[in-house]
């Protein structure tokens, strides 16, 4: 049987996203993925312009693997944005803001720092990272532009600012798990995001 040139393509991916999950990205080499993969290290050459190349793309795939519970959780959101049924659209906001911050807080919590610098490291790779980052970022602002017009969120919430803050907040808590001092709960994190895009601080203070 003939694999087509794009099945062979995926197969080799496959297995270099498994062979990062298992050894990290410094032992990932041209010749042991085309061993698992059952494939000459010529064929992976041929689909890959550089190790950088397979080991970024490799791990973009590893990366949307990860956070595709936290997309479905995203749709959940948007669903109950359209329903109108506000009790339902904050249940789903929490489940989604439980999942980014329980992510840097079990296993490998130095794993997606690692990951997403393996991405930058291929120009092409970081470009495509990029636009899909973009897309999934829009829809977290369409959201919360939504539950503004909604009368769920102040109005004068700024919300790519907010969305760039909280999503860089969920990366770098890799730094701050480390601490005994700044080690806060996934439960304290979405009473923090609720209380800001309510109003809640600001209501309080006047």
């Amino acid at each position: 049987m003939e694999f087509s040139d794009t099945f062979i393509r995926r197969n080799i991916l496959h297995v270099a996203s498994a062979l990062l999950r298992e050894i990290g990205s410094q032992d990932v080499q041209f010749s042991n993925v085309a061993q698992r993969a059952g494939v000459d290290i010529a064929v992976v050459e041929q689909n890959f312009d550089s190790r950088s190349q397979l080991i970024a793309e490799a791990q973009m795939a590893n990366y949307f693997a990860m956070v595709e519970p936290m997309h479905l959780s995203l749709s959940r959101v948007e669903r109950s944005l359209v329903d109108q049924d506000e009790s339902e659209f904050w249940a789903a906001v929490k489940q989604n803001m439980s999942m980014a911050w329980s992510s840097g807080q079990t296993g490998d919590k130095w794993g997606i720092v690692n990951l997403l610098l393996d991405i930058r490291r291929d120009p092409f790779a970081l470009r495509h990272f990029a636009e899909l980052l973009d897309i999934q970022f829009s829809r977290w602002v369409d959201v919360i532009e939504g539950a503004k017009q909604q009368g769920w969120v102040i109005p004068s919430l700024d919300a790519k600012a907010f969305i760039a803050v909280f999503w860089s907040a969920s990366i770098g808590q890799v730094i701050t798990s480390d601490t005994s001092y700044l080690d806060p709960s996934p439960e304290d994190v979405q009473d923090l995001f609720l209380k800001v895009v309510r109003g809640e601080f600001q209501s309080a203070s006047s």
